[in-house]
């Protein structure tokens, strides 16, 4: 077996990047075999057709939580015209691959630098072509749900609502009027807490199985409910777990298998911070939008590894002593440079609990904290650090950040985080690195040391960008320090 790493350093090794692209040609999918140098695995044959310095592949992580897809263009020679039908297949949502080795290797040897699906295909000049690559994040830019109702009811065209985690006074969708049969989720859930008619809880009966009650009489008011979702076989509520369960099982025909997962990271993710959550769905919205938001609840954002699995990454800068050490001697001389200084903040409101239907000016006989409690959309936790705040002269009252967690403490510890990195001058750092930086990872925890910068000592630092021309082997590295 080679040692790649070994190999990325190797100044006699012939570098080949083989691409396996899937397009639909005539109502059938073909694999094209494309590379940048001649190239053969047995009888299956690689075009050499592919401009290696085309092959610069895009991976980031974003300060603010929102979402950020890996993305590039593979450039094929067509000078004689050879692959003008090209632009007449059918490329959009197909699989692709990209594969890095030495021409003197055997297949199996090479390593997967990109495994993804194309966005589309196009030209640029009269001589080439171009194909467009994202990463597998874009098949959840689908709604998470289309199914109706239906039946004759007055309803028969709404949405049928998905409830995942658990969801404080939510409104349902009333099913069934004539039976008083009202629906929260399109499948098994684990319970109906309370059910409510203006505030006031009611009697109903429970169809746990299919995600339904019925109310034993006709209701005064405004009908809430407050629901612990969908269930499989066990009830699933954290941050990791909910979204695990979205991205295989709902979005339509373009949702993840578990290979679509980094099962590993999730769970180690989901061991680390196992945050309740709930959301309730009764409205078409995408599927990325729903788990970027659901993420967000821990701090996180969704992320496709290189091998095109789903993770779900932070940003956190934590000491490590075993973290990978960058130092001049991997940095191209004159690359270095600070893209952007954060700003100071010297405290972080984060709402939590959410109470999905807000009710003003109850006039029911419930008690007045009650009542007070339906007024409100979220509870909130503040935190600040006085010191910072006084020697920034800074007064405003922060703006509070909305979350799907249902704890206080998951509230406070998610202030706190945010807390750590603001409070402090930080900055995104840029420079271009060498061979030995090309395995570097999003998310990865790093010690930076360069005579710039306050860098002559040691820093702590964070990859949250990685730009690898694959051709030459160099890589612009973004970090947080």
């Amino acid at each position: 077996m080679v040692n790649f790493t070994e190999w990325l350093q190797d100044t006699n090794a012939v570098r080949c990047i083989l691409v396996e692209a899937v397009s639909n040609s005539s109502g059938s999918n073909i694999t094209r075999y494309l590379s940048t140098k001649d190239y053969s695995n047995g009888s299956q044959i690689y075009d050499p057709v592919v401009n290696a310095d085309s092959v610069q592949l895009i991976e980031r992580m974003s300060i603010d939580g929102q979402p950020s897809m890996s993305f590039g263009d593979i450039e094929i020679a067509n000078v004689t015209g050879e692959y003008d039908s090209w632009l007449f297949d059918i490329w959009v949502n197909k699989a692709i691959k990209v594969l890095i080795g030495d021409v003197r290797w055997l297949y199996a040897d090479f390593v997967t630098i990109f495994n993804g699906i194309i966005d589309d295909i196009d030209t640029r000049s009269i001589n080439t072509i171009n194909i467009k690559i994202r990463d597998k994040l874009q098949q959840l830019n689908t709604p998470v749900t289309e199914a109706k109702l239906g039946g004759t009811t007055i309803n028969k065209n709404e949405l049928i609502p998905l409830t995942f985690g658990e969801c404080f006074n939510i409104s349902p969708l009333l099913s069934n009027p004539s039976t008083l049969e009202f629906q929260v989720h399109n499948g098994s859930i684990e319970d109906i807490i309370e059910v409510r008619d203006n505030g006031v809880p009611v009697t109903a009966t429970k169809n746990l199985s299919n995600g339904k009650f019925t109310l034993v009489n006709q209701p005064f008011g405004q009908v809430t409910c407050s629901v612990q979702g969908d269930k499989q076989t066990i009830f699933n509520n954290t941050v990791t777990k909910v979204i695990q369960r979205i991205v295989t099982n709902f979005g339509g025909v373009s949702k993840f298998t578990t290979s679509d997962l980094d099962v590993t990271q999730l769970n180690n993710f989901d061991a680390a911070d196992p945050i309740p959550i709930g959301i309730y769905i009764n409205s078409r919205e995408n599927t990325w939008s729903i788990c970027t938001q659901i993420a967000s609840g821990a701090g996180a954002q969704l992320v496709m590894s290189r091998l095109g699995k789903l993770q779900l990454l932070k940003i956190q800068i934590v000491p490590d002593v075993n973290s990978f050490v960058i130092d001049e001697r991997d940095i191209i001389q004159g690359s270095l440079s600070i893209v952007s200084k954060l700003p100071i903040m010297a405290a972080f409101k984060v709402n939590y609990d959410k109470n999905w239907t807000v009710q003003q000016g109850l006039q029911t006989g419930i008690p007045k904290e009650h009542k007070d409690m339906y007024e409100l959309e979220y509870l909130n936790v503040t935190v600040e650090d006085s010191t910072v705040k006084t020697n920034y002269a800074l007064n405003s009252e922060p703006v509070a950040i909305d979350t799907l967690m249902l704890r206080e403490s998951d509230a406070t510890t998610e202030a706190n985080r945010l807390l750590n990195i603001y409070k402090q001058p930080r900055f995104i750092v840029s420079f271009t690195g060498t061979s030995r930086l090309v395995e570097l990872t999003l998310g990865q925890q790093v010690k930076i040391k360069y005579p710039r910068f306050g860098m002559s000592v040691t820093k702590d630092a964070q990859v949250i960008g990685l730009y690898i021309n694959w051709s030459n082997l160099t890589v612009k590295v973004e970090v947080i320090l």
